[in-house]
């Protein structure tokens, strides 16, 4: 018999750890909240071009760990050390997906991101912003991705979901890739839904409380399912192809403007009311 502690369930014991740690954060962000108002607007604040993830959400995480990017500078750590870093984290996570440790993967993803963060952050605060570094750090994000997904399909190999995993590896890519062949031809392509923190966010935070939502909610003795970690892996799949389309459409329109193609020609309602209502143009 498992033993009890403090009065609870014995099923809570392997859970405990991520229960506390998810309740410290949401404290954190508690506290946050109260401050938010009084602060001003910070670079972090643009970026937030997203209905998905608001300014709060960049404001709080950038207020969060900006103690530990400080010391990161003291300590003189470089952008690309946190590059390496990151998809090290990655690689963790998909360990962790794949063998069921969905709380921790979610935790590992979000540090995982947070790594990508912190390489451009410090390399604009030390001066050492350098185009090769850009791009090991672009690389090395679509390595880290693709690296995740590959731990949930192992996981998922046998279940329907492993065709939400591959559209999302699919997605994230396509939406990437969309926006490198557009800077290529001279196309400016920033929008979408869901570029990468987004994704980041909601597999992350999904995967984070997953398990303890699975508790609350599933039988006793029937066998576990991650229902919020594969809510968010639908939600990013099906928004992720959404996205490398509607990038694909935009790009193809700006390059008929420039040359004078469909100068006058406006967006179908249709593609109108889906750029305004969800992908942020």
């Amino acid at each position: 018999m498992r033993p009890v502690f403090f009065g609870i369930d014995p099923k809570w014991n392997s859970l405990l750890p991520l229960v506390v740690i998810n309740v410290l954060m949401l404290l954190s962000v508690v506290i946050f909240a109260f401050k938010y108002k009084k602060r001003g607007k910070t670079e972090l604040a643009e970026r937030a071009n997203s209905k998905w993830v608001g300014p709060f959400l960049y404001e709080y995480w950038g207020w969060f760990i900006t103690p530990i990017e400080n010391l990161a500078i003291k300590l003189g750590l470089t952008p690309n050390f946190f590059t390496t870093l990151g998809f090290l984290l990655s690689a963790g996570a998909a360990v962790a997906f794949a063998t069921g440790h969905f709380g921790v993967a979610g935790w590992l993803v979000i540090v995982g991101g947070t790594c990508d963060m912190f390489d451009g952050r410090i390399a604009r605060r030390t001066g050492q912003s350098t185009k090769s570094g850009a791009f090991y750090d672009s690389v090395m994000d679509r390595f880290g991705e693709a690296v995740v997904y590959l731990g949930l399909a192992l996981f998922f190999r046998n279940s329907w979901i492993l065709y939400a995993v591959l559209a999302a590896l699919i997605g994230s890519t396509m939406v990437s890739y969309t926006r490198a062949k557009g800077d290529s031809v001279g196309v400016d392509c920033h929008v979408g839904a869901m570029q990468r923190p987004e994704r980041i966010v909601y597999l992350g935070v999904g995967s984070i409380f997953s398990p303890p939502f699975r508790q609350i909610i599933q039988p006793a003795g029937t066998s576990p399912v991650e229902y919020l970690a594969i809510a968010a892996l639908v939600f990013i799949s099906v928004m992720t192809l959404v996205t490398a389309l509607y990038r694909m459409i935009y790009i193809m329109h700006k390059l008929n403007q420039r040359e004078g193609r469909h100068a006058k020609r406006e967006r179908s309602p249709l593609l109108k009311k889906l750029s305004t209502r969800y992908l942020d143009i």
